[in-house]
């Protein structure tokens, strides 16, 4: 009943400004009338939304005058509508669409109802007070010594509709700017301010349920480096969450974003200690040259003689060459063998080829980058034998032929780089089983610290082969002495080196170089309110 004829008081009046409305609320608030005060601020606020100040009063005044009024809501009904306020639910309103929300913690996705929030649950503006250094000397009760603070940087202060003034101190400060003072003020008169607008501070009684009320509760949203992978980042909102007791974040790889939510006190901390933890690790260019040369000596000498002689008889006929020459034999039969031409010959061919690579790989530290030179090379690995089956296709596996290498840095500071090195170099043997050429393959492991931007030489890739081959007639080709003139020599060498040179050049500094940004945070059970 009270509500209802201060309500038609006002309606009955002429339609004032929202600064006459704020004036009179005033007035009321001295006068001892909290609920006509409430409800002037709220109207004051309605008119002129822009005006911080206007709701920065009422709000201050909001649990004096619901007491005040009767009947008296439940407390379970204030929390309720009040989830609104502090961000922790979804919206305003009943308790069932809270319970409905996502449960508080650690998620992986960011609905739209988490967007609206971020959009709704808005910092509010940074304070800007009068800049420099003071010595203050103050003296009075909690609510004069807050004002004289504020007076002071330009401020000015509105106090929770409970708070109580208590005894009479005083505190002298030296050398402190408006932050500061703010503190040392709190921790000596057990409070918290709130910033409310650039100008405008809220202070409060800092107890559990004042805190809910008038802590403002803020969302933002992180964006995730591009240097950062997604477990790394799942990982770090993990460790954000639980080190500072987070009460709703989430971490959305797919949007790249981070949404941190929950009262101002933990979610400007969280976010500077993420933003700090997910600092893009150290990038390195590294310059690969690869040298590459190959040898071939083919040499092949000796007596090329028939391995085969054709037999035939020399009969009786017309009189020719072959009949003088029965009758030189005395008439005897005579059987001929015919013996071909024997060859002599020596050749040798003999070639070298080198191949110079130049590359620039980037990475990060500890990702591996692979390079390679070379082609992919069929290797059958399933078929059919025997009799073929129609639309039957074998099954091939490609193999990477030629020179592969793995680089792996590991940034020490600024002046030193570790490179693991795993190189190979595969080429076919030559030989081959059921069709299936066989291959041979060179590997090397290695690791290497070198300063950066210089240079680390890594050998051992060589491979060398020797072929003998002997041709001639059984039983001739192993005389002594003159078997090597009766058969055909063949001596194959080849042979492949490769060397690679590699040259770490740092793009960036790694994070242990960056100074990092320090935050006041207060304590564990009074955290303190960024201003």
């Amino acid at each position: 009943m009270l509500l209802c004829l201060v309500a038609g008081s006002v309606l009955l009046a002429t339609e004032p400004s929202a600064a006459q409305l704020y004036k009179e609320g005033r007035k009321a608030e001295r006068a001892g009338d909290i609920v006509k005060a409430y409800l002037l601020y709220s109207q004051a606020a309605a008119k002129d939304p822009t005006n911080r100040k206007y709701w920065a009063h009422s709000q201050a005044l909001r649990t004096r005058a619901a007491l005040q009024a009767k009947p008296m809501p439940k407390l379970d009904e204030v929390n309720t509508a009040s989830s609104g306020d502090d961000g922790l639910g979804t919206g305003d309103g009943a308790a069932e669409k809270a319970e409905s929300a996502a449960p508080a913690g650690f998620s992986t996705t960011i609905t739209d109802d988490d967007l609206a929030d971020l959009q709704r649950l808005k910092a509010p503006p940074e304070l800007t007070p009068a800049p420099g250094r003071k010595n203050l000397d103050l003296h009075g009760d909690s609510k004069a010594v807050f004002e004289q603070v504020a007076r002071e940087f330009g401020l000015e202060t509105i106090f929770d509709g409970d708070y109580q003034a208590g005894q009479v101190f005083r505190l002298h400060l030296d050398d402190v700017n408006c932050g500061e003072a703010l503190r040392d003020v709190s921790a000596a008169t057990d409070s918290f301010v709130a910033p409310l607008g650039a100008k405008l501070i809220m202070v409060s009684k800092d107890t559990p349920q004042k805190r809910t009320q008038n802590e403002p509760t803020i969302a933002v949203a992180v964006p995730i480096p591009d240097t950062v992978s997604v477990q790394d980042a799942q990982e770090l909102g993990r460790s954000v969450q639980q080190a500072l007791d987070i009460a709703r974040l989430l971490v959305d790889t797919h949007r790249r974003m981070v949404l941190i939510k929950d009262h101002a006190s933990k979610v400007r901390p969280a976010q500077m200690l993420f933003e700090e933890l997910a600092h893009p690790r150290a990038q390195v260019m590294i310059e690969m040259e690869l040298l590459e040369v190959d040898r071939s000596n083919v040499l092949s000498y000796g007596l090329l003689l028939p391995d085969q002689f054709p037999v035939f008889y020399l009969g009786s006929g017309t009189p020719n060459t072959t009949q003088s020459l029965a009758r030189f034999a005395g008439g005897h039969p005579i059987i001929g063998i015919g013996i071909a031409n024997a060859q002599i010959f020596a050749t040798m061919t003999q070639s070298l080829s080198k191949s110079l690579f130049d590359s620039e790989e980037r990475s990060v530290d500890g990702s591996p980058v692979n390079f390679h030179v070379g082609q992919k090379y069929p290797i059958i690995t399933g078929g059919f034998l025997g009799q073929s089956v129609a639309g039957a296709i074998p099954s091939f596996n490609y193999e990477d032929l030629g020179l592969s290498v793995k680089v792996t840095p590991h940034v020490h500071g600024t002046d030193e780089v570790s490179l693991d090195v795993e190189a190979g170099y595969e080429v076919l043997s030559g030989q081959s089983s059921n069709g299936v050429p066989g291959l041979g393959q060179n590997k090397l492991q290695s690791k290497v610290r070198v300063r950066e931007g210089e240079w680390a030489v890594v050998a051992g890739l060589t491979t060398t082969s020797e072929a003998r081959t002997i041709t001639g007639p059984a039983g001739l080709e192993r005389l002594p002495a003159i078997g090597k003139a009766l058969r055909e020599n063949t001596r194959d060498d080849e042979g492949t080196e490769v060397l690679v040179v590699l040259r770490p050049t740092l793009l960036n500094l790694p994070p242990d170089q960056y100074v990092g940004r320090a935050v006041w945070v207060g304590s564990e059970t009074r955290m303190a309110i960024p201003l």
